[in-house]
């Protein structure tokens, strides 16, 4: 089926659009990142064609294969959103672009998944702004990825090649804040939208699950983060720790809340 031929074609460019963006990083190759961007747009268009060909055959919409497209395809238009103010960044495509595949592939494997109810205004609501936080998180993700291996770099005083490439360890820190500072709002009304709604439809009577123990973990660490650099400072190595977990809690979540929909329905 021509679905999924284009399902195929858009997982193969943006696995080129990683490598090339990891060869950029590892060999400092500009003809590799001016690939790469091309081959990240062509990933987009054919994520975009795909999603259009999804709907036409009669997809309902709310499905959780649809959710992490849209959050693919958000990381992917973000990240070169991203590119266009800070032109130093465009490395950060070796850590972030393999995240968007990831989320592409966990798509075909979502259509297994029941859609949400769309009976209440909530569920669009809470479907957009947790994918718009994961999108910001990502981002921020990829940023502290950077961080960390850029410092123990210093720290060992490994000072060519893959450190002279990477972005300059403030600027990964202030985008790596920004990122957070745009995340945080949408995942607090996230959990905020998702509990009421639960509670309405008394899902609350399901117990506490472990997505939802993720879902705190991750809103604690992220609150934690921004506070203490905010209070005390805070920044740098521990602050790029504590975003790369809290990612990975909200990654869980996602996850988790497939796992279990899968399985009840």
């Amino acid at each position: 089926m021509w679905v999924t031929a284009l399902f195929a074609a858009t997982a193969l460019a943006y696995a080129a659009a990683a490598g090339l963006y990891l060869t950029s990083l590892i060999k400092g190759n500009n003809r590799a990142t001016r690939f790469a961007r091309w081959t990240l747009l062509a990933a987009i268009a054919l994520q975009v064609a795909f999603v259009a060909a999804d709907v036409s055959l009669g997809s309902p919409m709310g499905r959780m294969h649809q959710t992490l497209t849209g959050l693919s395809v958000g990381i992917a238009l973000a990240f070169l959103l991203a590119q266009l103010r800070r032109e130093n960044i465009s490395v950060l495509g070796a850590f972030l672009v393999p995240v968007a595949l990831f989320f592409f592939l966990g798509s075909g494997i979502g259509r297994s998944v029941e859609h949400a109810s769309n009976e209440s205004l909530l569920v669009p609501i809470h479907i957009v702004v947790n994918v718009l936080g994961l999108v910001a998180f990502a981002l921020a993700f990829g940023a502290s990825i950077a961080y960390v291996l850029q410092e123990r770099m210093l720290r060992r005083k490994n000072l060519g090649g893959l450190f002279e490439r990477l972005p300059a360890l403030d600027v990964l820190d202030r985008f790596g804040l920004r990122a957070v500072l745009v995340g945080f709002p949408l995942l607090t009304l996230g959990i905020l939208s998702g509990a009421f709604w639960a509670f309405r439809l008394e899902q609350a009577m399901l117990g506490f699950t472990a997505s939802h123990a993720f879902a705190f973990i991750a809103w604690t660490l992220f609150a934690g983060v921004l506070g203490l650099r905010m209070a005390a400072g805070w920044r740098g190595r521990r602050a790029a720790y504590g975003t790369i977990v809290g990612f990975l809690c909200t990654s869980v979540v996602l996850v988790g809340y497939m796992l279990r929909t899968g399985l009840s329905s």
